[in-house]
């Protein structure tokens, strides 16, 4: 496995991006196609823009294939209706009113690559990273904004995640320290 950079790769294209465009329209993610969708359609956008920073990890052994993804950014979330406890746990002050954030914002793996690399491992890197962002500029927790749904709660409860609040969109909001 390699990881690299999408913005390396669009810096080394070109083609004016028509080859990554190629590329990461090769990754294929039929069982969340929000995942698909944004990597195919948003995240050479994201990144020229400076939005967020999505990282690739690369099969460099079968020709170098997309197994997975991660998009990062830094995000300020507001509080809803959260306790003093947590709120003191994210900032150290149980008044406040809101939270800086290192938000996971995408998290996938290709449909060829289930059952040889798990969602947790790609999930592993991402945290890494997150702890690279921590360490460089003191956010100091690392989030995931997911669907209300089972398998999502016991994968992230699973990665130690926890739930923070359920956002105006209806999404909830996991965090770990870093």
């Amino acid at each position: 496995m390699q990881i690299i950079s999408l913005s390396s790769l669009i810096h080394a294209d070109k083609t004016d991006g028509r080859e990554v465009q190629k590329y990461l329209s090769s990754f294929a993610c039929k069982q969340n196609t929000d995942v698909q969708s944004y990597l195919h359609n948003k995240a050479a956008n994201s990144e020229k823009r400076g939005f967020s920073r999505t990282t690739l990890i690369i099969d460099d052994e079968n020709n170098n294939d997309i197994i997975g993804y991660f998009t990062l950014l830094i995000k300020n979330f507001d509080f809803t209706d959260v306790s003093g406890t947590i709120k003191s746990k994210l900032t150290g002050n149980k008044k406040a009113t809101s939270f800086t954030t290192i938000l996971i914002a995408q998290l996938g793996r290709a449909d060829s690559y289930k059952g040889k690399v798990t969602g947790g491992q790609i999930l592993e890197i991402a945290l890494e990273r997150c702890s690279l962002i921590n360490e460089l500029s003191a956010v100091r927790v690392a989030c995931v904004e997911y669907e209300d749904i089972e398998p999502l709660h016991k994968f992230y409860s699973e990665n130690e995640f926890k739930i923070i609040q359920k956002n105006d969109n209806g999404y909830l909001i996991s965090y770990v320290r870093l």
